[in-house]
């Protein structure tokens, strides 16, 4: 909805420019201003507000709101910005060539279309040089002498009289309904734009033309083409024609330089007295401050980047040092790899022993009771722990329940906090404290003036006149330092207030999980707890179904059976020499000997089943282990010969490692002859314990190198943690550099934003300055061409007080052949209008004398 002038608006209207200074005009928009228009008799006249939106900009006018007939009735206006060029359409029922007759006998026309791009009404958008005329009639009375098209600089006149029309405004509402809200097309017939008694202005008095303005009439088709909407002008006539907008732009002062020097300088050409400002000092104390400020952080910045290096060079040495932590750490498990490899044949050395099947069985019962009796223990377990987890936990919920409970409300939780607040919370209670009720004042009495109706300059002459305890904006429409600060303090408050409630619902939020989770714990606990009293019977039932269905003595015996059959079969199996025979025949002999002693132990007793599972890995140990270390029995290769040991069985290659680096750096040949192996030499037979003698050397020595990794490893990773806190260290004073460094520039920042608020004061002075002496010398150069005006001008006030203003019960009206002319102004009818050159009177005794003149020289033309 477009935003008219009413009496009770202001005149601020949002500038025409857009973007600032030095943009050409296809950068910027037509987003505000008024153009406005009267025919030359001011029989009919509109306006039209621009606005923000896109496209074609319309106003319709009220239809039947003119004098003498519906020819002399303006229709509409619209308005449309492409790039620089700007479209005119303008409806109405008067021809562009005009209709009826003024008092020289020349067809009355559309006045000039005038253009105000500020904020200000018509007289003072002319008086400051600010008004723009479109010259694109046939008007003879237009003084817009250069031709068609865009003139700057304006004085307008009104020709109303000389068109038998009406000399102001008002006199021209009065004779009409003048009731319709759109009387003027966007304007009522009150408004603050047009002063209703003044001189009714409607053509160019005099003004410059702009070059290169761009202006060509158009056709109804040049309208349409660009999107003319035919039907909301209306009217029977329309004239067009287009304009380039930089025209109308008015030329925005150059911004300001930011140099002070140059500041001052133009400061100082306008007579402005600079030094009793005190500026020269604030400033050079703020460079100071600024380049102090800049040194220590420059300061701390060498710093960090110091400790920067340093921590970096420590992240390297870690580095080095967790690599060889690697590769120590895959190295020992090469060794154990070939340590493991060896005790298994040891292991195994061991467990074919003569009873070592045997106890192997015993081995793999005792493994079925101990899962029996691990899962009983596990029971057990827990029966006597939960109960009291159980019990604890309780208290535990118990205890969080209470803590609940003993959460404050909401605003319990701020009274709290406001006790203890921190410096800024407690200046912006304070503050809102003392600015809050004169803020709730001046709102009532905003609302009793009518605010939020008004435009600026009326809001500040409102906000004068409150008496200063409240200052809402200043006088750029900005937020003023009261209005600033208690939005700036209330919200702190909002954020304290909204951050204490959020701790508080955290707390609550806590509580309720933390209770939540302990009950869950709790009905958990009491799960387990049933389902392990009702598992221990079932556990108990089968480990008494163990013993008594245990089988031991039967598997026994069909291991010494099957060692009994192995030794019968020896005497008949050809491939064995004698030798071989006697040394089978004794191995089975022992092994049936030691399955028997076991059998023998067997009573069928719980007791003694548990004394043979319990002794199955000492057994192993002190009798099987033994067994193979001390036995003398030859190895026969499969000639059925016994081995002897060659040149490559006596040693063993062991990896060395580089004491700097870690790396594998070769092998080392032990003889494992000096390495607790006496009998492993070359050509010795082999026996069952020479064999274990060389593995276990070979396995002692292989380990020794692999816990030779390991601490190689433990070493280079406790070197790389050295490392690695000396690199955080150097990270935290990095980081404290950093800080610091941050905190002078913070500091330098404030003293920045301090001077740039000050040289923003500073411009903000000077350009006033400036813009008032511009203003000023504007409104200078105005004058001579506003007192021509005013000759104009009182040539047709001389007129009305001739023929006196139009009424209801002096009608007029404007005559439509000359000889009405010549009548209305007391011609008599058949006499030939001279064409003349009419004295500029500035008296109505002036005005009188040059019509008489004129009536003598008609009449001598009639005698001639």
């Amino acid at each position: 909805m477009k935003k008219v002038y009413t009496t009770t608006t202001s005149f601020a209207i949002a500038a025409l420019l857009l973007n600032g200074a030095g943009q050409s005009a296809q950068g910027i928009g037509l987003t505000s201003g008024m153009f406005s228009l009267f025919l030359e008799c001011n029989n009919d006249g509109t306006a039209l507000f621009l606005d923000s939106q896109n496209g074609w900009q319309y106003s319709q006018d009220a239809i039947g709101d003119m004098t003498d007939g519906s020819t002399y009735d303006i229709t509409g206006m619209g308005v449309f910005q492409s790039g620089n060029e700007v479209f005119v359409a303008i409806g109405s029922n008067l021809p562009g060539t005009g209709a009826g007759y003024d008092r020289k006998v020349d067809p009355i026309f559309h006045g000039d279309l005038f253009f105000t791009p500020g904020g200000d009404n018509f007289q003072d958008s002319m008086e400051s040089g600010n008004l723009y005329g479109i010259h694109f009639s046939g008007s003879s009375d237009s003084g817009a002498h250069a031709g068609l098209g865009v003139y700057q600089n304006v004085a307008a006149k009104g020709v109303g009289m000389n068109n038998f029309g009406h000399r102001t405004y008002n006199n021209y509402a009065a004779m009409v309904d003048s009731s319709s809200s759109n009387f003027y097309g966007d304007l009522g017939v009150n408004n603050s734009y047009f002063n209703g008694d003044g001189t009714g202005y409607n053509v160019i008095s005099g003004g410059k033309k702009v070059e290169d303005d761009g202006f060509e009439m158009l056709t109804l088709d040049d309208l349409t083409a660009v999107g003319l909407d035919r039907n909301t002008v209306r009217g029977s006539e329309i004239l067009g024609f287009k304009f380039n907008l930089d025209a109308i732009v008015p030329p925005e002062p150059a911004p300001l330089p930011k140099d002070i020097g140059t500041l001052k300088g133009i400061a100082e050409g306008y007579d402005f007295d600079w030094g009793s400002q005190g500026w020269d000092g604030e400033l050079a104390a703020y460079d100071t401050n600024i380049a102090e400020q800049q040194e220590q952080a420059n300061t701390y910045q060498g710093q960090a980047n110091t400790y920067q290096a340093q921590a970096n060079a420590h992240q390297t040495q870690a580095d080095i040092y967790d690599t060889r932590s690697q590769t120590a750490s895959e190295e020992a498990e090469k060794l154990k790899q070939e340590r493991n490899d060896r005790n298994s044949e040891l292991w195994r050395a061991a467990r074919y022993s003569p009873g070592g099947e045997a106890n192997n069985v015993v081995k793999r019962e005792r493994n079925d009771r101990n899962k029996i009796l691990k899962q009983i223990d596990e029971v057990n377990e827990i029966i006597d722990e939960i109960p009291g987890q159980i019990a604890d936990a309780i208290d535990e919920r118990d205890a969080l329940t209470t803590r609940l409970n003993e959460v404050p409300s909401e605003a319990e939780a701020i009274a709290i906090a406001r006790r203890n607040p921190n410096g800024n919370i407690e200046q912006a209670y304070e503050a809102v404290a003392e600015l809050a009720p004169k803020k709730e004042a001046w709102e009532v009495y905003k609302q009793e003036n009518n605010w939020d109706n008004l435009e600026l300059p009326q809001q500040l002459a409102v906000q004068e006149a409150y008496g200063g305890d409240w200052i809402e904006l200043r006088g750029d429409g900005s937020p003023a330092k009261q209005e600033q600060e208690l939005t700036l303090f209330s919200q702190v408050l909002a954020d304290f207030e909204s951050e204490v409630e959020q701790d508080r619902q955290a707390e609550i939020q806590q509580y309720q999980t933390q209770i939540n989770q302990k009950q869950n714990n709790i009905d958990d606990l009491l799960t387990e707890l049933n389902d392990a009293e009702a598992l221990k019977p079932q556990l108990e039932n089968n480990l008494e179904n163990f013993y008594t269905t245990n089988d031991l003595r039967d598997q026994l015996e069909a291991v010494k059976a099957n060692a009994e059959q192995e030794r019968a079969a020896i005497d008949t199996d050809n491939s064995l020499n004698d030798t071989q025979k006697e040394e089978l025949r004794a191995f089975y002999e022992t092994d049936i000997a030691r399955t028997q002693a076991l059998i023998n132990e067997i009573d069928n007793s719980q007791e003694s089943l548990d004394t043979l599972f319990d002794g199955a890995d000492q057994y192993f140990k002190n009798v099987l282990r033994a067994d193979a270390k001390n036995s003398d029995s030859p190895i026969f290769d499969d000639n059925g010969n016994q081995e002897v040991y060659g040149p490559d069985e006596v040693t063993v290659q062991v990896p060395v490692y580089d004491e700097e680096t870690g790396e594998f750096d070769g092998y080392e040949t032990k003889v494992l002859a000096e390495e607790r192996a006496p009998m492993v030499v070359e050509g010795a037979p082999k026996t069952v314990a020479s064999e274990y003698a060389r593995l276990s050397a070979e396995s002692r020595l292989f380990n020794n190198a692999r816990k030779d990794r390991i601490q190689e490893q433990e070493n280079n990773e406790i070197a790389r943690d050295n490392e690695l806190a000396a690199k955080e260290e150097d990270i935290n004073s990095r980081n404290q550099a950093l800080n610091n460094r941050n905190n002078s520039l913070a500091q330098q920042q404030e003293q920045i934003n301090l001077r740039d608020e000050l040289l923003l004061e500073i411009e903000t002075q000077i350009a006033q300055v400036r813009d008032e002496a511009i203003a000023q010398e504007r409104r200078e150069q105005m004058s001579e061409s506003l007192a021509a005006a005013e000759v104009e001008n009182q040539k047709e006030q001389e007129l009305e007080e001739r023929y006196g203003a139009r009424t209801i019960d002096n009608p007029g009206g404007i005559p439509t052949s000359p000889e009405e002319v010549m009548a209305a102004q007391g011609v008599i009818p058949g006499e030939e209008v001279i064409a003349m050159d009419v004295p500029e009177p500035s008296s109505v005794l002036g005005l009188i004398a040059a019509i008489g003149s004129g009536f003598a020289a008609l009449r001598r033309h009639r005698q001639d």
